[in-house]
C-alpha cells in the first residue's frame, strides 16, 4: 500500500504544470519532477537520493536559497532560477521556496517551485481583470437600482393615466408604454441576477415538491395553449441543498422556453430520478417541439443571445450560473425536428 501511494504521489507531481525540486533534512534530493528535469536537463534517476550539493560540482553553494531555507526555515519568493539550482538554461522561470515542517514546526526539508514567467503574467492580468469587473459590476448594480425607482413611479402614473383614457383612441399608446416598461423592468431583474449569480441561501429542498409547484404555476397557461405536461417523478427522491427560489426560477425558465417551442397539442415531459451511485438527482425536460439548430444551440448559454423579439437573452445564461453555483450541471440536446431535451443534474445533500 505504501509503495502504491508513493508511486501515485510521484505520478501526480510529474503531471503538475510547474517545476518542483525538494530536499530532506539531510539535504538529499527526494523530488525532481518531470517538467523541471526537462527544463534543466537533469535526469531524476541520476539525482534522486543524492546530496543536493552534488549538483554544484565543486561550485560555491554558500548563497543557495534552497539550502538557506533548509537551515533557517526562511522562505523566499520570486527568485531567479540560478539562485536555487546551478543551471543557467531556465531563465524564463520564477521560483518560490517553501520550508517543509513537521507537526512540531521543525523544518525537515525544503521545496522549490518553478513557475513560467508567462503563466505568472497571465495570472496577474486575470486578477486585474476580475477586480475591474467586480468594480464595474458593483457600479452597474447601484445604477440599476437608481433607474428602477423612477421606472416604478412612471409605471404607476401610467396605470392611473390608462384609467382616465379608457375607451379613447389614446388608451392604446399607454398600453404600449406599459408593455415596454414591463419589458425594461424584466431586463433589470435579469441584469441584477446576472450581477450577483453566486448569491444564494441553500436549504434542504425537495425536488418532488419543487417540480409540483412549478407545474401548478404553468398549468393555466398550458391549458389555454392546449399543451400537455407529462410528469414522471421518482418517489422519495433524495433531498438537495439548494436555494428554492433560484431553482424554481431555473425550472420555470426551462418550462416556459419549452412552451414557446411547442405547437398546439404539443407535449412537455418532466422526469426526475436519482443516481445514488453518483450521488445526484437528475431532472429532464423534454419537449416535442421543432428543436434547435446547431448555431443557436452553441449560443444558448451566452449572455444577451436570444431568438425572441421580447427576450433579454439572459434567461439561460443566468440558469447555467445558478446550477453551476449549486455544484450541478445543465445540458441541452436537440436534433431538429425531434424536439429539445434539457437535463439538470444536482448533487444530493
Amino acid at each position: 500500500m505504501i509503495e502504491y501511494m508513493e508511486d501515485w504521489f510521484r505520478l501526480a507531481v510529474d503531471h503538475l504544470p510547474v517545476g518542483i525540486i525538494a530536499i530532506d533534512r539531510e539535504g538529499r534530493i527526494q523530488i525532481l519532477n518531470r517538467l523541471l528535469a526537462k527544463l534543466t536537463g537533469l535526469e531524476a534517476e541520476n539525482v534522486l537520493g543524492e546530496p543536493f550539493l552534488k549538483l554544484f560540482d565543486g561550485q560555491s553553494s554558500g548563497s543557495n536559497k534552497l539550502l538557506q531555507t533548509l537551515a533557517t526555515g526562511r522562505e523566499y519568493q520570486s527568485l531567479k532560477p540560478e539562485s536555487v539550482i546551478p543551471v543557467n538554461a531556465v531563465t524564463n522561470l520564477v521560483s518560490n521556496i517553501y520550508a517543509v515542517k513537521n507537526k512540531s514546526g521543525t523544518t525537515v526539508g525544503a521545496v522549490a517551485v518553478f513557475t513560467p514567467e508567462r503563466r505568472l503574467q497571465e495570472l496577474e492580468k486575470t486578477i486585474i481583470k476580475v477586480e475591474k469587473l467586480a468594480i464595474l459590476g458593483q457600479l452597474a448594480t447601484e445604477m440599476i437600482h437608481e433607474i428602477r425607482n423612477p421606472l416604478t413611479a412612471i409605471s404607476g402614473l401610467m396605470q392611473l393615466l390608462q384609467q382616465h383614457l379608457k375607451g379613447t383612441p389614446k388608451e392604446e399608446y399607454v398600453t404600449i408604454i406599459l408593455a415596454e416598461l414591463k419589458h425594461l423592468n424584466s431586463f433589470i431583474t435579469d441584469f441584477l441576477l446576472m450581477a450577483r449569480p453566486g448569491y444564494c441561501k441553500p436549504t434542504q429542498c425537495s425536488i418532488n415538491q419543487l417540480i409540483k409547484e412549478v407545474v401548478a404555476l404553468v398549468e393555466c397557461e398550458a391549458s389555454i395553449r392546449n399543451l400537455i405536461i407529462n410528469l414522471g417523478i421518482e418517489k422519495n427522491l433524495p433531498i438537495v441543498n439548494a436555494d428554492r427560489g433560484q431553482l424554481k426560477q431555473v425550472f420555470l425558465n426551462i418550462t416556459r422556453n419549452a412552451f414557446e417551442a411547442l405547437p398546439v397539442g404539443g407535449e412537455l415531459f418532466i422526469q426526475a430520478s436519482s443516481d445514488r451511485q453518483q450521488g445526484v438527482v437528475r431532472i429532464v425536460f423534454r419537449d416535442t417541439g421543432t428543436g434547435i439548430d446547431k448555431q443557436t444551440l452553441a449560443n444558448m448559454f451566452n449572455p444577451f443571445f436570444t431568438t425572441k423579439e421580447s427576450g433579454t437573452g439572459l434567461g439561460m445564461f443566468i440558469s447555467k450560473k445558478i446550477i453551476d453555483n449549486h455544484g450541478g450541471h445543465i445540458e441541452i440536446q436537440s436534433e431538429p425536428p425531434s424536439g429539445t431535451t434539457v437535463t439538470v443534474t444536482l448533487p444530493v445533500a
